[in-house]
Formats: structure tokens, sequence, C-alpha cells
């Protein structure tokens, strides 16, 4: 399939499976593309309703009025193939099958899906599912998924076989700010597979990056060619499972996917240029970290810290992943002396050993840091804290609110200075910061929303940090290669 429009641009929509029950998924998926804000038209059908929602409802597809560009189809199995069949006589040419109950659970499945598919492409009928959550496309304020979840327009996209992770990076992305550019689950993949979906999101402008979580495939070779060909233009993230008996057997009851052999899919990654999560949090700190950083030159780095302990941490953790923590020269040490008490280590990491932790002077460290041509990446780890002597006032008397707004406004000057110095000499500078605020006052998640605000994010540990850096560090010289 070469045009998606239809699946992800849709000027129509038609729900086989509506239901008035709120306990039903043919209900909470048509509330979620109303309340969506969904502008095209919206054809309900049930045999037995009149109206769902203040929609009026149609007793099948032949009596809607036109042939929409999309059909979701949430029906019973054993009505699968005749709502599948009445898509295409009405000639519907997309179609999201939410309905579980095929490859997944066995042999008798299987038949039904094999089925299923059969009638789908002989009336010419493209599916994505069985067995998944929907999809969603910001752009077109198209919300046609089952849990109630609305990220606005943005640059990352998510292709999951799991409708489960996939709605669990959407709410996190939701939660400090971040957008999506479409949200797609593919679920069993009996037609559609992982691999149309990234060659349409590599033609896609809105799209700068793409997250994967891949259960199996159905054709190896198609994915290969497609993630090298996508990752010559944008970094794709992927979380690979089943790489264990237990997981592989929990893999096939889910997704009816066929995990494969670890040691074959490390190989694929690295000659596709596809960058490798280990855990969901791991797979959104990369993607955030390639939205908000230029490439680096290598793999040399500079690690600045406010106090010793995280900077062992960071330099452990990048040794670990193959950064180089490089010694630096006594031009660069002799201008942080300007900077530093003269009892600093004189070395990489940079101890800014507790002191001018209000002031900004780690963010000119920083920048004495990323103007030494022997560093390519800089690591924070901390930023300047606010002025906190009216902190106890702000917190227990009546200006609580305006002393929230100075905070978060602090926070948004800082992170937009480390933006400009970005630019200035593009270079990553990736911060992680324990940000400590009495509770109650000002949250860490409200801080991370400012960040946002201004294009930035922050993380919370040394070795989330170095992550991030690493996996720069590797995309880059994969497209340098290329």
């Amino acid at each position: 399939m070469t045009d998606f429009d239809k699946f992800f641009k849709p000027e129509s929509i038609v729900l086989l499976g509506a239901s008035s029950d709120p306990r039903k998924w043919g209900w909470q998926i048509l509330s979620n593309i109303l309340h969506g804000g969904f502008k095209g038209r919206v054809y309900p059908i049930n045999p037995v309703r009149d109206e769902i929602l203040g929609y009026k409802v149609y007793k099948s597809v032949a009596d809607v009025p036109e042939a929409p560009d999309l059909a979701i189809i949430v029906v019973p199995t054993t009505s699968i193939v005749t709502a599948v069949r009445d898509c295409t006589a009405r000639g519907i040419k997309a179609a999201v099958v939410i309905t579980a109950g095929f490859a997944e659970i066995g042999e008798k499945g299987v038949s039904l899906q094999e089925e299923m598919v059969r009638v789908a492409r002989e009336g010419g009928l493209r599916l994505i599912g069985p067995n998944c959550f929907g999809i969603v496309s910001p752009a077109s304020r198209l919300y046609a998924q089952m849990p109630p979840i609305y990220p606005p327009l943005g640059s990352i996209a998510v292709v999951s076989q799991s409708g489960n992770v996939g709605s669990t990076i959407g709410r996190r992305a939701m939660a400090i700010n971040f957008g999506l550019s479409r949200l797609i689950s593919t679920g069993n993949e009996a037609d559609l597979h992982v691999e149309d979906f990234l060659v349409d999101l590599g033609r896609d402008s809105q799209t700068k990056v793409v997250l994967s979580y891949i259960e199996g495939f159905k054709d190896g070779r198609a994915f290969f060619r497609a993630a090298k060909e996508v990752s010559r233009h944008k970094p794709i993230v992927m979380i690979k499972v089943g790489e264990t008996e237990a997981g592989a057997s929990a893999a096939r009851s889910h997704t009816a996917s066929l995990s494969g052999s670890p040691r074959v899919f490390d190989g694929i990654c690295r000659q596709a240029g596809v960058i490798r999560a280990g855990n969901i949090r791991e797979l959104m700190n990369i993607g955030y970290g390639f939205l908000t950083n230029p490439l680096p030159r290598g793999k040399r780095v500079g690690i600045v810290t406010l106090g010793g302990g995280w900077g062992v941490l960071a330099a452990d953790a990048c040794a670990r992943l193959g950064l180089e923590v490089v010694r630096l020269s006594d031009e660069v040490i002799r201008e942080l002396d300007k900077l530093l008490p003269g009892w600093w280590s004189k070395s990489n990491p940079v101890d800014m050993v507790g002191g001018s932790i209000i002031s900004d002077n780690i963010l000119r460290v920083v920048e004495v840091l990323a103007k030494y041509d022997q560093i390519d990446s800089v690591i924070s780890l901390g930023m300047p804290l606010p002025d906190l002597s009216n902190l106890p006032r702000l917190v227990m008397g009546e200006d609580k609110e305006n002393g929230r707004k100075q905070i978060l406004d602090h926070y948004r000057k800082v992170f937009g200075r480390v933006g400009e110095l970005k630019v200035k000499y593009g270079k990553p500078i990736v911060v992680a910061a324990d940000i400590f605020m009495p509770r109650n006052f000002v949250e860490e998640l409200d801080i991370m929303c400012a960040v946002t605000d201004v294009g930035q994010v922050f993380y919370n540990q040394p070795h989330e940090a170095a992550t991030v850096v690493n996996a720069l560090a590797a995309y880059a010289e994969y497209t340098r290669r290329r």
C-alpha cells in the first residue's frame, strides 16, 4: 500500500459495532472519535439502535449515504467476515480491526484470520490489526482507539504491535506536553505489517523520530529493507521483546508473533541503523534526545556535575557504553580555573564541588566544554537552582501561586539557555537533574512541562543521560557511514 491517507487523513469514518453501553469498546471508541474533535463525518453501525451519543445510527454499512474513507471494526469474531465483506461491497479501502480472537489463540483463530484477509484483499480493502487498540492521527484530530488518550500533534511517531505499550507511550508523552505525529497499534498484522508503516512514516514530513515496540516479524527481509531506507533520513528507536523462552511464548499468545534469534536481530539493527532500547522509559528518553539535540561528531564526552557521586556514576555509564570520557587539555583547565574554586579536581568529570548551585556558573562551565573541539557531547548533571531565599514564605504564605510561577519561569529561562548553547556550538547537551521542591508546591512533572515549553527535556539519572548520548553518537556514526 502506497497511500495511507485513508487511514490517517480520512474525511469520513464508519464504526461497525457501535454500542450504547459505556462498558463496551464500541461505545468507548465512538466516544473517543467524537470527543477527540474529529471534523469529518461519522457513521455508527448498530442494527437495533437509532441514536448513540447524539449521532444517527445506521442499520448496516449499505445504508450509509457514501463510501467512507475508513472503517473501524469492533464486532464479535463470529461476525467479522461478514463485516469485512460488507465494507468491500460498499467500496471502503481501509479498515482497522480492533476485535481479538484470531491467530493469537491458535489454529481456529488462524483459519478465521486468513479468511478475513482473503475476503478483504478480494475487495481491495487493506487492514490494520486485528487484535489492536486502534490508531491516532492528531493532525486530523483522529482518535480512533480504545483508551481515552488524546495526544496533541508532535514529531514522534509510534508503531507498536502492543496496544498496551502504545497507549503507555501516548500517555507519558502527553504528561510532559510532548505530542505525537501518529500512534499505530498493529496487533496481529494479518495484512499490513510494521515495515509498511515505517515506509509511510519515512515519507511523512511531520514525523522526525519513529519509536517502535516489536514482538516479531512476518517478513524479516522486508523489515530490514524498510528500516535501512528510513534510517537514512530519520532515526528509528525500537524495543524488541521475546528474546527469552518466557517472552517468546508470551508474544505468540499475544500477537501471534515469532520472535526470532536475538543475535540475528542485533545484526539487522546495526546494518539498518536502528537504535535499540531496553524498556519503555529508555525508548522515550532516546526519542526525546533525538528531537532536542543535534547529532554529535563522535563519542567524546565532557561531564559537568554539581556533586561528585553523580559524576562518577555518569563516567562509569559512559565507559560501559563505549563513550570516551576525554582528558581535559591544559587550555580548558586554565579557563575552568577562572570559574571554579582552587580545589576543584581539574579533570573530567568537572566537579563543581557543591558550589555555585544558585548562580548560572554551571552553564558557564557547560559552555567551556561545548567550545572544546575535542568534546563531541556534554552531559550536565544538574542545573542552576532558583533563588530559594523566600521559599518558606512562598510555600506557606498567600503568595504561593506567584512563587510557583517564578520557579517555573526560572527553569524555562535556564533550559532556554541550554537550547541556545546547543545551536551555537552544534553539539548535544544532555541534562540529568534531581530537582527537589517541597511537596505540593512545585512537582517535578510541572517543571518537566515548563522545560518542554522551550523545546528541551531533562532526565532523572546520570545513566539515562549517558544512554541518550550513546544513542545519538551511534546514529550519527551510522549516518556518516551511509
